[in-house]
């Protein structure tokens, strides 16, 4: 069976035992991907030893890749692992021609690596990786995960917009958006999060305009409120106040935390009435916005919330007082 190895340490690429393993269209296929094991903390004799272990089993029913796969490992295109070694290397202060020699690359395409504008080729298969991979491949992803956006395949879109956010480009903001018209309520909710983690004012009137309802499910609608708390931009308060009177109690909840975030005066009022809401959520998230805002009109609703029927809600109306007044309540 043969086995190459030119990438120490974390990857090892497999010849003929991926061909055995990869369905038949791929094998009639005119290109093959260059594909490799990779785990982060494997090293070099430890991706050789599993890789025997695995190549030798006596079950037939245990394949190669089944049993690589139990033991961590991902079947990834090479420049993603190379990539991943190479910033690995470098963030632990290793100059361009030592991380060359480790990895056996030439010098030039570890400097293409480090370089500001590398961006990695498309792949079908870039967008199934897990998003911890994703996000720390980072910028040179962001292209391929862009278009990945569009893929017929539902788990590609989730993964990619999640990656994307933690990523964090500017790039991926009008994709993102166009994303919000997913058919896909969670790819939506995912869109949201990250434009939430990008922090661009351009996404703030969708944002408004989803949690105003114009998207129907409630964990758009609630990630809407809290993307909007974490961009805090003004233009948010009114739409946020209104969810304060959402259906949905979750909306609700995030609304209030979202408002704290805000920090406008202009909501304590609002959030006082909140502090009556039949949800223990909602009381609780909007006893700690009345915190963080220090408005002295607070005191005495919190102190009322201090006998509250649910002890969690007590317990952030106290903290609160406490933000407030500088004295610390006893919760029953």
């Amino acid at each position: 069976m043969a086995r190459r190895f030119t990438v120490p340490g974390t990857v090892a690429l497999l010849t003929s035992s991926l061909l055995a393993c990869a369905p038949l269209k791929t094998l009639e296929a005119p290109a093959k991907p260059d594909l490799v094991w990779y785990r982060q903390d494997a090293s070099e004799t430890f991706t050789k030893s599993d890789l025997e272990t695995c190549g030798s089993t006596p079950s037939p029913a245990k394949t190669l890749a089944a049993c690589m796969q139990a033991k961590g490992y991902l079947l990834v295109d090479r420049p993603v692992a190379e990539i991943l070694q190479v910033h690995a290397l470098k963030d632990k202060g290793l100059p361009v021609g030592t991380i060359a020699e480790r990895l056996q690359l030439s010098k030039t395409k570890v400097e293409t690596y480090l370089a500001e504008g590398y961006e990695l080729p498309e792949s079908p298969a870039l967008g199934r990786l897990p998003v911890e991979i994703l996000s720390k491949v980072g910028k040179p992803a962001v292209k391929p995960l862009i278009g990945a956006l569009t893929s017929d395949d539902l788990l590609v879109r989730r993964q990619a917009v999640d990656a994307l956010g933690r990523i964090g480009d500017p790039r991926a903001v009008d994709p993102l958006l166009a994303t919000l018209n997913d058919h896909d309520s969670l790819v939506r909710g995912h869109a949201i999060e990250a434009l939430g983690r990008i922090k661009d004012p351009k996404a703030v009137p969708p944002l408004i305009a989803l949690l105003s309802g114009k998207d129907e499910q409630p964990h758009v609608r609630m990630s809407a409120a809290e993307a909007l708390g974490t961009i805090k931009d003004n233009r948010a308060l009114e739409p946020l106040v209104l969810a304060l009177l959402d259906e949905h109690w979750g909306v609700r909840s995030r609304a209030a935390q979202a408002l704290g975030q805000l920090g406008d005066p202009r909501a304590v009022g609002c959030l006082i009435g909140a502090l009556q809401d039949k949800e223990p959520a909602v009381r609780g998230h909007a006893a700690e916005a009345l915190g963080i805002m220090s408005d002295g009109r607070a005191v005495k609703p919190l102190t009322a919330a201090l006998e509250d029927p649910d002890r969690e809600v007590r317990k952030k109306a106290a903290l609160a007082l406490r933000r407030l007044t500088g004295t610390e309540f006893k919760v029953r």
